[in-house]
């Protein structure tokens, strides 16, 4: 008899080890189930940042060649009257002064060649306002 009973102790002991085995094994798939739902979660979310930053990107350049274009074009309007100050007559000093900028930030503009004009024509045309610009250099030294 203190056989039967030791092996229905046993086979209790490994009833009850059985289903604590069982127990344990679905709490380790229910953990391992939330822990891939997380990562498939983490790896929505990792993607959508990749996004994200590929659209502020993309926005930023935009914007940074709108804003050179913008730059190019008040850059050449401030140009174009510096280039009618000069063509008033007035020396690159004293139009750098009235701006209150370097004088070499002022700069003639290039004579723009007429399209049926000869290029000797065009040459002539653009010779001329550099000397009389010269000129006026020469007397605002000499006064």
């Amino acid at each position: 008899m203190a056989q039967v009973r030791t092996s229905g102790k046993q086979a209790a002991a490994r009833k009850a080890a059985r289903e604590r085995a069982v127990e344990r094994a679905a709490e380790f798939r229910r953990r391992q189930e939330q822990l891939e739902e997380l990562a498939a979660e983490y790896f929505v979310a990792a993607d959508a940042v990749d996004g994200i930053n590929e659209d502020a990107e993309a926005r930023i350049q935009k914007i940074r060649d709108e804003a050179a274009a913008a730059v190019a074009d008040a850059e050449q309007k401030a140009q174009a009257i510096i280039g009618r100050m000069l063509d008033t007559k007035v020396t690159r000093d004293e139009v750098a002064e009235r701006l209150g900028v370097s004088v070499r930030d002022v700069k003639r503009s290039k004579a723009k060649p007429a399209p049926t004009a000869d290029s000797d024509a065009v040459d002539e045309a653009s010779a001329a306002p550099v000397e009389e610009t010269q000129g006026n250099a020469h007397e605002s030294y000499a006064a």
